[in-house]
């Protein structure tokens, strides 16, 4: 059986990376990047020792997504011709899973969708990402879901339970295989570029790692989050506030204008590796992001998240008490309250370090290299499109709860 992998920015990549070398015990892949992210994806690929069979570079300078779909589709129908994959892996919620999965469709390719399921049930919220789910979801033949809340959006939308595998979160495979090879040293190294207070960090300073780049977050709540983070850096001089920056420029203007007259330990520091990244995880006191991917990972490292949204569409985070939200406007004075009860609770504070990660335990891999080893999966791929009314052995697996 010959599986096509698509990925194209670097959340995809850190997702799919254990999922890749699991695949590759058994199957051939071939391993498709649309170019999505350029040197971020490349980073993690060669973190991990991963190469990519095709790099389609469909970013280039493209002004707009209409333009990136246009490239994706031009080129990724392509491959499929000449590779003519068996199977179609994409993950998550992006333009390269979307038209990757639209193209397949049209070649009548089966799709198996790794991070299926999650819904805010808000069009624009994330934006673009929450209809480019249900998109995708409506496309995929197969759904690996992280959670069985996950699970349970896909059958309240009449998606066949056989066709569910509620595997846990790829990711959390990957960030414990990352904590194996990070370095301090290569973390030092990398930071010394940028203007940051890095003997604080080597002098134990606490830290709290903050990344926002959400574009329903452009405008007055990245404002509002920006003047949260000043208050805090002077109200708290001896913890370090690291804040990754992203690269889409409006992002970054409205941030590093907000930010001029911040303070000496509140760092801006331009897009790390995923190496420092876990690393930043790992030492953190706590993370403020709208990133779905850190909501995610820092459950791992027992430590609580702000999360910088009006909502989110891994409400697990908030029901297990590890992760609180931001709300609607995602107003400054609610950022502030947030950091000040975790800082001065320090029951609360302890508590969260003894939650389990509600997303994975680290065997996502294993549970999607099983069912793809069945014999009625197999089938099931042979025969596709067929009448639709296979059944697929889910018998026997573990599942994620």
């Amino acid at each position: 059986m010959k599986i096509m992998i698509s990925l194209g920015t670097r959340p995809e990549a850190i997702k799919l990376v254990p999922l890749i070398f699991k695949l590759r015990e058994s199957f051939e892949v071939c391993v498709v990047s649309s170019g999505q992210h350029d040197t971020l994806l490349s980073q993690v690929m060669d973190f991990f020792g991963v190469k990519t069979d095709y790099d389609l570079n469909c970013m280039g300078n493209v002004p707009n997504l209409e333009k990136l779909s246009i490239n994706i589709i031009d080129t990724m129908g392509g491959v499929i011709e000449k590779e003519d994959p068996d199977l179609i892996i994409v993950q998550g919620d992006t333009m390269t899973v979307y038209q990757t999965a639209f193209v397949a469709f049209l070649r009548k390719k089966p799709v198996i969708h790794l991070e299926a399921g999650l819904r805010t049930f808000q069009k624009f919220s994330p934006y673009p990402e929450e209809m480019l789910r249900l998109l995708v979801g409506r496309i995929a033949d197969v759904h690996l879901c992280p959670t069985g809340k996950s699970k349970a959006n896909l059958l309240a939308e009449g998606i066949k339970a056989d066709r569910i595998l509620t595997a846990g979160n790829t990711v959390i495979d990957a960030l414990l295989l990352a904590e194996k090879k990070v370095q301090e040293e290569n973390v030092f190294n990398e930071l010394k570029q940028f203007d940051y207070p890095l003997d604080m960090l080597k002098q134990g300073a606490q830290t709290v790692l903050l990344t926002v780049h959400r574009r329903e977050n452009i405008g007055q709540p990245m404002i509002n989050i920006c003047r949260a983070v000043k208050r805090l850096a002077k109200q708290f001089p001896d913890i370090v506030f690291s804040w990754v920056l992203h690269k889409n420029p409006h992002v970054r203007k409205l941030i590093l204008d907000e930010t001029k007259d911040r303070t000496a330990n509140f760092a801006m520091i331009e897009p790390v590796t995923y190496e420092s990244l876990v690393y930043f995880m790992k030492k953190s006191f706590l993370m403020m992001t709208d990133s779905g991917g850190i909501q995610e990972e820092s459950p791992t490292f027992g430590k609580p998240v702000i999360v910088l949204r009006e909502s989110t569409e891994r409400p697990e985070i908030i029901d297990s008490g590890i992760g609180f939200e931001a709300g609607p406007g995602v107003k400054e004075d609610r950022i502030v309250e947030l950091f000040m009860n975790l800082y001065n609770d320090k029951a609360l504070y302890e508590s969260i370090a003894k939650k389990k990660n509600p997303f994975g335990d680290g065997k996502a891999s294993e549970r999607i290299h099983e069912l793809f080893c069945r014999d009625s999966f197999k089938d099931f791929i042979k025969g596709f499109p067929g009448t639709g009314e296979q059944v697929l052995d889910l018998s026997g697996i573990a599942e994620f709860e």
